[in-house]
């Protein structure tokens, strides 16, 4: 049976708050990497963690962004490129973990081994 994954990485920032939803997120990066057999996914948001990270405090920003790592990535299938803002978002794990991102003209799905946050960084997207 396949349920929605979680990202304790990100669950760490937000507390007993929601996480960002994925479909409300900005994808903004597509990294497919055949010797690692990985995928990397982009995503930014403004919904801002009430966690933030110890160095984050020291700046101003206003625009969260993560990245999701998969590896041991099989079966990946890529119709366009999904630049759409409208776009569904769907990560389900089982067995195996499945990634499914489709718009009205485009998808790419692929099944993976593992999946984590690599990395996280904030900013200041525009005026304050």
């Amino acid at each position: 049976m396949s349920e929605p994954i979680t990202w304790p990485e990100l669950q760490a920032l937000y507390g007993t708050h929601p996480v960002p939803d994925l479909n409300t997120c900005h994808s903004f990066h597509v990294h497919v990497d055949e010797r690692d057999t990985s995928v990397t996914l982009g995503f930014e948001t403004q919904q801002l963690p009430p966690h933030p990270k110890p160095e984050w405090t020291a700046k101003a920003y206003n625009t969260l962004c993560f990245w999701l790592e998969f590896t041991g990535v099989s079966d990946l299938r890529v119709h366009g490129i999904l630049a759409e803002a409208e776009r569904s978002v769907r990560i389900t794990h089982g067995d195996t973990i499945r990634v499914a991102i489709h718009s009205n003209t485009r998808s790419m799905a692929f099944t993976a081994t593992t999946a984590r946050v690599s990395h996280t960084r904030v900013y200041l997207q525009g005026p304050i």
